[in-house]
């Protein structure tokens, strides 16, 4: 019997069945009006470290969480993490949106531990944006932080799904970013943790996305590339990367090592127009090449990561917004960082042409 949410557990849960059809008003109210998720609410301040922008966003709580993957001991039952997975039991918090895929659902709710959390006064607070002032009190943060669980199914995710429900799942995305960014919020995060190395609190295959008043400090560094260089980092990566670090081209978008590599097996993903900046802007020909993208992307890093003994662990990043045009970040934890690389010296493991060369090898021989 393959692990699931099911529809009973859905329909227990399930507080709306289309974000379309929410106003922001009402999404902020179903933040306000989940007991469980007061609890948790984070401390709602950002501090900026004047030396390069990074902004720290400051939650207390979410070193109570229960649920973060642990190790596996050589006895354990494989079986066991899907057995406890609250996300197939239902135990989690209200669903707002759902999508049919060719097996189960895609769902999105709100996240239990939140890094951002809305004002109950209903009054946004002024944006935090690239400027950075000195401020030791700090900034007030406001927002929201939403799951998008990728199946219903335990063990589906994006490497091992069929390219049409990879695109409903990359459209749910879309719809959430376009209602976010279309209230008086100016920014909208996407990332995917997977494993415990990297931040994976679950195992069960899902997105997270931010929205809120502070502006990502990459976004920032996105847009000074452009006013710099007169290009998108995109435009500019497209055209100077070696043509021999491709790893797959897909029409609208390409799959590369970049030449900048600095852990082995790190890719980009590039949406080929660099006019466009966020998912919703995307035609169906570009959800489609994004959408094999992530799936290429993801497999190479579950395959390649056992091969080189190592707990198989990343992180995806979404770069949009202005100065971006579109790209997605891959990014395995095949490294460890130092002393160094605190300072900003990387020392790499690993050779970008053969990285890509291997990344090419493991989609050769993809039975798709």
């Amino acid at each position: 019997m393959k692990l699931q949410l099911t529809r009973d557990l859905l329909n227990a849960i399930q507080e709306a069945p289309d974000l379309e059809a929410l106003s922001v008003e009402q999404i902020t109210e179903f933040f306000l009006d989940e007991e469980a998720i007061a609890r948790f609410t984070p401390d709602g301040i950002c501090q900026i470290d004047p030396r390069n922008g990074d902004r720290i966003i400051y939650n207390s709580a979410r070193a109570k969480r229960p649920h973060d993957n642990q190790p596996k001991n050589s006895e354990s039952d494989p079986a066991d993490s899907e057995k406890e997975c609250f996300i197939c039991q239902g135990k989690t918090t209200g669903i707002i949106d759902v999508k049919d895929l060719s097996e189960g659902f895609t769902f999105i709710n709100k996240n239990l531990f939140p890094i951002f959390y809305p004002s109950g006064s209903g009054k946004l607070i002024a944006a935090v944006d690239e400027e950075v002032q000195e401020n030791k009190s700090g900034y007030r943060v406001q927002g929201f932080h939403f799951l998008q669980w990728t199946s219903s199914f335990h063990h589906k995710d994006w490497h091992n799904m069929p390219l049409d429900d990879r695109i409903v799942v990359m459209r749910q995305l879309a719809s959430l970013e376009k209602k976010m960014l279309s209230s008086e919020y100016k920014y909208v995060s996407i990332i995917k943790n997977y494993g415990r190395l990297v931040g994976g609190s679950l195992a069960h295959g899902h997105q997270q996305i931010g929205v809120s008043n502070i502006m990502p400090n990459r976004c920032r560094q996105n847009k000074g590339f452009r006013d710099w260089h007169g290009e998108t980092f995109s435009a500019f990566l497209l055209r100077e990367n070696p043509g021999e670090l491709t790893i797959q081209d897909y029409g609208p978008a390409v799959l590369i090592t970049p030449y900048f590599m600095r852990r082995p097996y790190d890719m980009f993903l590039i949406l080929k127009d660099t006019t466009k900046s966020y998912l919703y802007n995307l035609t169906g020909a570009e959800y489609a090449a994004v959408s094999e993208g992530w799936h290429d992307a993801i497999k190479i890093m579950m395959s390649i990561m056992p091969r080189i003994g190592r707990e198989t662990a990343y992180n995806v990043t979404t770069h949009n917004g202005a100065g971006a045009g579109l790209y997605f970040e891959f990014l395995p934890y095949t490294q460890e960082m130092g002393g160094f690389e605190h300072l900003g010296i990387y020392l790499c493991q690993g050779n970008p042409q053969k990285a890509a060369e291997a990344a090419r090898g493991i989609l050769l021989h993809d039975e798709r």
